[in-house]
């Protein structure tokens, strides 16, 4: 068994995501579009419009030196899957060397190409087997220029291989 290692690799085609996560990318997508192209900010997300998606995402802080990022809240479908409550604990504090790297790539995969980020695979820790997952990221910026927050999206299960 391994202990709190996590494998992953980007989803390219969105149009792969399961439903939950499609449903929060064309939420990202008509926020993006009602500010002209702009990045949308924490200002935009409104709870009532996600009500349905709360339990399966996290608001994280975006972090820079070194690039981390900080749970500010975490749905309870996460909380549950995941082993124990996130919120206000940062991503290096909680996973292992190897996931802290990919984390790392796919963060700096969001900030330069500015657009959501899909990835798939499995988490592996504790005494559980293994969980699959597959997860969207959608940036947030409360100033359209630098990224400082995201969405965060899971929903578990098996990935496709």
């Amino acid at each position: 068994m391994l202990n709190n290692v996590t494998a992953f690799r980007p989803l390219e085609d969105l149009a792969a995501l399961p439903p939950k996560l499609a449903t929060l990318h064309a939420w990202w997508l008509a926020k993006q579009e009602a500010k002209e192209g702009a990045l949308p900010s924490r200002g935009d997300v409104d709870p009532g419009e996600l009500r349905h998606l709360l339990p399966h995402i996290a608001l994280v802080d975006v972090l820079r030196d070194p690039l981390d990022w900080r749970y500010r809240l975490v749905g309870t479908r996460l909380v549950e899957v995941m082993g124990g409550e996130r919120t206000g604990k940062r991503m290096r504090e909680l996973l292992s060397p190897p996931a802290i790297e990919g984390s790392v790539v796919l963060m700096t995969r969001l900030l330069e190409t500015r657009m959501p980020l899909a990835f798939t695979g499995t988490l592996y820790w504790l005494e559980r087997e293994y969980v699959g997952f597959h997860a969207l990221v959608v940036p947030l910026s409360s100033d359209e220029a630098e990224i400082d927050m995201a969405v965060m999206g899971l929903d578990f299960g098996m990935p496709e291989a």
